[in-house]
């Protein structure tokens, strides 16, 4: 879904931020609807939900969303994000600061952040016996 940016928001460098949105899912999906759950952490009483993202741009403490997009069972992180950042091109916007939900904390999106030169911010999830990321 492509957007317009709506007045009092600059084209330039800003801070955008992409969040990870669960609706939960309850009972057996049919052959149409089985590539559009996705599986995750129990929540709600189920592991099966519908999903979808949010690209949304950060101006004086107020979010304006930019860019959703559905997620499929087999969507990576790195795809879902990438698919996000090119709206953004569309936009003429450039990424001052990235923040993200803990839905995407996994290496894979820190490395490609990383080779995009992307500064970024999300919440480390625990692991480990002793709690702690090493």
């Amino acid at each position: 879904m492509k957007s317009r940016i709506p007045t009092g928001i600059k084209k330039g460098h800003l801070k955008i931020a992409i969040d990870l949105n669960l609706i939960p899912y309850y009972g057996n999906p049919t052959d149409e609807e089985s590539p559009y759950i996705y599986r995750s952490q129990a929540k709600s009483g189920t592991c099966s939900f519908y999903a979808y993202a949010t690209l949304y741009v950060l101006k004086k403490g107020k979010r304006v969303t930019l860019a959703i997009r559905g997620i499929r069972w087999l969507d990576t992180s790195v795809a879902i994000i990438t698919y996000l950042l090119a709206e953004l091109d569309y936009l003429k916007i450039k990424v001052k600061q990235l923040y993200l939900d803990r839905g995407f904390f996994c290496i894979s999106v820190i490395r490609w952040l990383q080779a995009l030169d992307i500064t970024f911010s999300m919440p480390a999830i625990r692991r480990g016996k002793q709690k702690g990321i090493k």
